[in-house]
């Protein structure tokens, strides 16, 4: 804004004294802005003169706009790095914390109640633009696949107390999990899966506690379903060997 109200200033100032000094209409002398060599030789010394003022000042705003231009595209850039920056530097002294892969429903629901619960977390997300909205907002997080064992590291999970795994692919899943216990076998690892076949799979490679979403909705719903039957119809879930089984 600043350079813009200075240089409408600028030209009327200069408009104004051409058509003072050589009775010329605003027309001309707004076309000597921009065009001094239109500037008649018969024209007072003066005006020609004004007329290298006038060049050197067009010059200068041309600089001071395009540098105006410039800071507004790297101000946005360069404050995006420093977050960066500095998530990366708190997530390096993060100890004994829970590390969150995937922001979709499931993910979101459990940093809710880390951040209700002020426990320290990062989380590890593929969407740059979500990570970015996430950091605003003062989540640490990594962008990047937790697939890759840098990623990992990054998000010290050789110092971390948990790994949930909540990916929305049960083969990311388990490859992230077996990574994961390849790098710290301590870490306790929660697993989401969509399937059966892939919930024993990953219990078999050593994850600690395996989540199918679908499977604890309908244990969910048999129970609500108890409390709507008549008594001599009620019939009892036998809940723990559900879980079991999973």
């Amino acid at each position: 804004m600043a350079p813009l109200l200075a240089m409408s200033a600028f030209v009327i100032g200069v408009v104004f004294f051409y058509m003072r000094v050589e009775g010329v209409s605003w027309v001309d002398a707004f076309f000597w802005i921009t065009h001094p060599h239109g500037i008649p030789e018969s024209s007072k010394a003066i005006t020609k003169l004004f007329s290298v003022f006038v060049y050197g000042g067009v010059f200068f705003f041309q600089i001071w706009f395009v540098e105006r231009i410039l800071v507004s595209i790297f101000r946005k850039e360069a404050t995006k790095l420093w977050g960066t920056r500095m998530s990366e530097l708190k997530i390096s002294r993060l100890k004994n914390h829970f590390i969150i892969c995937g922001y979709g429903q499931v993910g979101r629901t459990v940093i809710d109640q880390l951040v209700k619960a002020k426990y320290p977390f990062v989380l590890i997300e593929t969407n740059e633009g979500l990570c970015s909205e996430l950091m605003k907002e003062g989540i640490l997080v990594l962008s990047g696949s937790a697939k890759r064992r840098d990623v990992l590291m990054s998000a010290r999970i050789d110092r971390a107390n948990s790994l949930c795994v909540l990916i929305d692919n049960d083969a990311d899943n388990l490859y992230i999990s077996i990574t994961a216990k390849a790098l710290n076998p301590t870490v306790k690892v929660i697993c989401r899966a969509g399937q059966m076949r892939y919930a024993e799979a990953m219990k078999n490679a050593g994850v600690d506690s395996v989540v199918i979403p679908e499977h604890e909705g309908g244990l969910m719903v048999a129970r609500q379903l108890q409390d709507f039957l008549p008594s001599e119809k009620k019939f009892r879930l036998n809940i723990e060997s559900e879980k079991r089984m999973v």
